[in-house]
């Protein structure tokens, strides 16, 4: 996986990365070189997104947030479980509508730069925080504590074109010379 930070990109692990991102480390080690790790980036003047992962499985949006808990979504409204009184208690779902709207945002400059504008936002709650979802009642994410996971889920399916993923990797980083530079075709 190649990580975009700071100036210029460097392969995974030349030189050595600082204890801040694991999670960069952890997907680097199922992920190649064809994936592409952006940290901190806010695209298009954008707030702040946490991490973009982009690579042939598409785009996906990490956000890396979350409360101490056990959290339930029931009827379309979130809950808390609260540990004196032993019931669920309403909730603001803070870091839930933070992921999802991390992945909006950057649909959104994707969109308007004419570019695959598919993006699935991930929560990566703390290792404290449950999060329990009916199957019936989508969220518009993915809750997911386990690096090795989120490697296999974002690489599950192949979505984009490798010309696509350097367009899309220019946007997000235009210090980056592209390798494959191509004329821009209609889905291509």
């Amino acid at each position: 996986m190649i990580l975009h930070s700071g100036a210029r990109s460097r392969r995974l692990g030349l030189p050595p990365m600082g204890s801040g991102d694991r999670l960069a480390k952890a997907l680097g080690r199922s992920l190649d070189d064809s994936w592409h790790w952006f940290r901190s980036i806010a695209p298009a003047g954008v707030e702040t997104i946490d991490a973009v992962v982009v690579g042939p499985g598409g785009t996906w949006t990490l956000t890396l947030a979350g409360d101490r808990g056990r959290f339930a979504r029931r009827n379309g409204h979130w809950y808390r479980w609260n540990r004196s009184t032993e019931s669920w208690v309403p909730w603001d779902a803070t870091p839930i509508t933070a992921a999802r709207l991390a992945g909006r945002r950057l649909s959104l400059v994707l969109e308007r730069a004419g570019l695959p504008a598919s993006v699935d936002p991930i929560l990566l709650p703390p290792s404290q925080m449950e999060v329990e979802v009916a199957p019936r009642d989508p969220i518009g994410l993915t809750v997911e504590h386990d690096p090795d996971r989120i490697a296999g889920l974002v690489s599950a399916e192949e979505r984009l074109s490798p010309p696509q993923v350097d367009r899309i990797v220019a946007l997000l980083d235009p210090r980056q010379p592209l390798p494959r530079l191509v004329q821009a075709t209609r889905g291509g």
